[in-house]
C-alpha cells in the first residue's frame, strides 16, 4: 500500500523556491499592469455556498466542483472561478456605489479536471472584471488591459482571438433550434466539421445565404474582412447587431495600436453559457491552451439581484510560468 502522506493528490503540486520566485514575479507584474488601468484589488472567499455557483447560469457543471459540507450540513464548494464570486460581492456589497466598477484579483481556483497533460485541479488566475457597462468600449478596455498584462510579463509574441456569442445566438434563433440542436451545431462548428454542419442546416427552413454562413462559420477567421463576409442577405437583426458590436470592439483595439495582436474568430463558441456577447482567448507559443480568456456576461449579475452589464478576463498564471521558464532554458 502506498504511503499517501509522502505524495500530493492528482492535479496539485508543490511550487519550489525558484519556481515560486517566478510565479510571484508574474503575479506582481499582472497586478501592476491592471492597477495602472484603474482596477482595484479584491479578495473573495476560497469557498462559497454551492448555491452561489449552481444558481449563476450553469456556467460550471457540479461535476467540476470540489464540494463538501459545513457543520450544519450545507453544501460548500471550493472556488471554481473568480467571476461568479466577484459578481456576488459586487451585487450584495457594492450595488450602491457608482458604476462602472473595476476589480482585479489573483489567487487559486479549484476544479475537478482530468489531469492528463497541462490540466491542474488547483491553479492560479489573475484577472479583472468591469461591472456596470454594456458598451463595446468596455469590452475593448478589458481586452486591451489583458494584452498589456501579458506584455508586462515579458510575452510579446501572442495572438488575441475575439469571437461573439450573440452572433451565434442570433443564428440559432433565426433557425429556431432547440437546446439539443444548438449543442450539436456548436460541437460541429467547434470541431470544424463542415459535413456535419451541412447535415444540420439542410433541414432548416432559412435563407440559403444564412445556411452557407453557418457552414462557413468555422473558417471565418482573420481581420475586418471576416465581418464583411458575415453580413449576408437574409441575416436577422440580432446577428447584425452582434456583428456591429464586434466590429466596434475590433476597430477600437486597432485604433489603440493592438492590430498586430488581434483577430476575429466567428467560429469561436464557448461552452460556458453565461457569456452573452464578446468572448476572447489569447494564445502564445509553447502552450496548447489559452493563456488568457474572458468575455461579456450581462446576465450573471442579475442572478444576485443587481442586473448590470459586465465583462472580464482571466490570465492563467501557471501557464505563463511554463512559457517564461521554457524561454529561459
Amino acid at each position: 500500500m502506498s504511503n499517501w502522506k509522502l505524495h500530493t493528490p492528482n492535479g496539485v503540486n508543490d511550487i519550489l523556491a525558484d519556481e515560486c520566485a517566478v510565479k510571484n514575479g508574474i503575479e506582481n507584474k499582472i497586478k501592476a499592469a491592471f492597477a495602472a488601468k484603474g482596477y482595484g484589488e479584491v479578495q473573495t472567499p476560497t469557498f462559497e455556498y454551492y448555491d452561489c455557483y449552481a444558481g449563476a447560469g450553469g456556467q460550471l457543471s457540479q461535476e467540476n466542483m470540489f464540494k463538501f459540507f459545513d457543520e450544519q450540513g450545507r453544501i460548500l464548494v471550493l472556488r471554481p472561478d473568480f467571476t461568479t464570486s466577484i459578481a456576488r460581492m459586487a451585487s450584495t456589497k457594492m450595488s450602491d456605489k457608482p458604476y462602472p466598477q473595476r476589480y482585479m484579483y489573483c489567487g487559486s481556483v479549484f476544479r475537478v479536471e482530468q489531469t492528463q497533460g497541462a490540466r491542474q485541479r488547483e491553479f492560479t488566475q489573475g484577472g479583472i472584471e468591469l461591472i456596470g457597462s454594456y458598451s463595446p468600449e468596455s469590452d475593448a478596455e478589458v481586452i486591451a488591459a489583458a494584452m498589456d498584462a501579458v506584455k508586462a510579463v515579458g510575452i510579446n509574441d501572442f495572438s488575441m482571438e475575439i469571437g461573439q456569442i450573440a452572433f451565434f445566438n442570433g443564428l440559432k434563433e433565426q433557425a429556431c433550434l432547440d437546446e439539443d440542436e444548438t449543442e450539436r451545431l456548436r460541437e460541429r462548428i467547434d470541431s470544424k466539421d463542415s459535413v456535419g454542419i451541412k447535415a444540420i442546416t439542410d433541414k432548416l427552413h432559412i435563407e440559403d445565404g444564412v445556411k452557407k454562413l453557418m457552414i462557413d462559420l468555422p473558417y471565418l477567421f482573420g481581420g475586418g474582412e471576416v465581418l464583411e463576409k458575415a453580413y449576408v442577405d437574409g441575416l436577422n437583426e440580432a446577428s447584425k447587431l452582434a456583428l456591429d458590436n464586434i466590429k466596434r470592439i475590433y476597430d477600437i483595439l486597432c485604433e489603440k495600436g493592438y492590430e498586430k495582436y488581434v483577430s476575429i474568430d466567428l467560429g469561436m463558441l464557448e461552452s460556458i453559457n453565461y457569456y452573452t456577447g464578446s468572448i476572447f482567448k489569447c494564445y502564445t507559443h509553447g502552450v496548447a491552451f489559452p493563456i488568457c480568456a474572458g468575455g461579456r456576461y450581462d446576465n450573471l449579475m442579475g442572478q444576485f439581484g443587481a442586473p448590470r452589464g459586465a465583462v472580464g478576463a482571466a490570465i492563467g498564471v501557471n501557464r505563463l510560468m511554463s512559457v517564461i521558464t521554457s524561454k529561459e532554458i
